[in-house]
């Protein structure tokens, strides 16, 4: 008998999204950070530099923004919230289960200093995008007493 093991190829995409969790759960977690929870999903993120802020978009769609927290601390952003399951106790029979609900959180560590005050958010579309401006660098000068010589 001849017996011929066939393999089903992963789609690429699976894959990737199983190396980042893998990356994630590996990497050392900040002191002052509280570690991350099982019950917590990590929403979709994208940071970039700007010449004068930091841009932070995450996609949060289904949220109420009552349910959003956004703090920043030492060097870190926090966005914790909770997408609520409002599909009722029916018996289901699932074909294919991606979307997340309950708690998610997620840290975004800043690289600069930045101008907490001067932050703004917005949540539209399902996004939210968190403008973080850099904190302006602000030169002091010493200033040297004029020495006075006194002479007898």
């Amino acid at each position: 008998m001849l017996i011929i093991r066939r393999t089903v190829q992963r789609d690429p995409d699976r894959v990737q999204q199983e190396m980042e969790q893998l990356f994630r759960s590996m990497m050392p977690q900040r002191p002052h950070v509280a570690p991350r929870q099982n019950d917590r999903w990590r929403p979709p993120v994208e940071v970039y530099e700007t010449e004068d802020a930091l841009i932070v978009t995450s996609e949060i769609a289904g949220i109420n923004e009552r349910d959003l927290s956004v703090v920043i601390e030492n060097d870190v952003l926090s966005i914790r919230g909770e997408r609520l399951d409002d599909r009722g106790n029916e018996r289901r029979s699932y074909r294919e289960a991606g979307i997340a609900f309950g708690p998610f959180g997620l840290d975004v560590y800043l690289p600069f200093s930045v101008d907490a005050d001067q932050a703004d958010a917005e949540y539209a579309n399902g996004f939210l995008r968190i403008r973080l401006p850099r904190l302006s660098v602000r030169t002091i000068v010493p200033r040297i007493p004029a020495i006075v010589e006194e002479r007898g």
